[in-house]
């Protein structure tokens, strides 16, 4: 059985809500897709894929005083990497579960020459994010999300850096004072420290969770059954 991410993040959230859309195919309140978002992703993409051509370093990189370049990945295999159907595949060591997800990039550490892991982010906020430090339950799966790739790369018998990045790309430029077609970015690196000793644990858990006979309790921190929960009084 194939298991993405996104599945196994949404365990995390809660286990209520994974198990009926799992075994009984009821969908949660969806958001709606940050087309912006994606578009900024989709251009950074292509910026790296030039300096990975020339091999030389983004001047993020050169900001931050980090020796890396843009990983010199074969280009089918870095299409399917980033591909929201295929990804990066691994069996799991505990489970019977196929893993995968898509990554937006892969750096390369020259001065140890291990693969750095790393998330393209897009926001608008007055101060710069901390995503590391953050109580927001939302910041918390991000760095799942690094741990997660991390791992998969792991299983594939990458080398990986221990220091995971996210490039944020945020809309807060001050100066800016009229709109004329453009959004000024700043954009910064955040780095945190992988993780990856817990994740076999939770793909157990997970397994145990889909051969149950009934849905196990809502996640603690769950919107939609803390929103369920709370309307239940007015259908009395």
């Amino acid at each position: 059985m194939k298991l993405s991410r996104s599945r196994w993040e949404n365990f995390i959230r809660c286990p209520f809500c994974f198990y009926i859309k799992e075994k009984l195919n009821i969908d949660p309140p969806s958001t709606p897709r940050f087309n912006i978002n994606m578009r900024v992703d989709s251009l950074l993409k292509e910026e790296f894929d030039q300096y990975r051509k020339s091999q030389k370093p983004h001047p993020i990189f050169k900001k931050y005083n980090l020796n890396f370049v843009p990983y010199n990945l074969d280009p089918q295999k870095l299409k399917d990497y980033r591909n929201n159907r295929r990804g990066v595949e691994a069996k799991s060591k505990k489970t019977e579960f196929t893993l995968f997800g898509a990554l937006d990039d892969l750096w390369l550490n020259k001065d140890t020459n291990e693969i750095v892991v790393l998330d393209y982010k897009a926001t608008s906020n007055k101060n710069d994010p901390d995503y590391v430090n953050s109580s927001q339950e939302y910041h918390k799966s991000y760095k799942r999300q690094l741990d997660f790739y991390a791992y998969l790369l792991k299983l594939n018998n990458y080398k990986i850096f221990k220091t995971g990045y996210w490039l944020i790309c945020n809309a807060t430029d001050e100066n800016q004072k009229t709109f004329e077609g453009k959004l000024s970015f700043k954009i910064t690196l955040l780095s945190y420290d992988l993780k990856t000793d817990y994740i076999e644990d939770i793909l157990v858990e997970l397994e145990k969770c889909l051969k149950l006979e009934k849905p196990p309790s809502s996640g603690k921190y769950c919107s939609n059954c803390i929103w369920q929960n709370q309307v239940q009084p007015f259908k009395k």
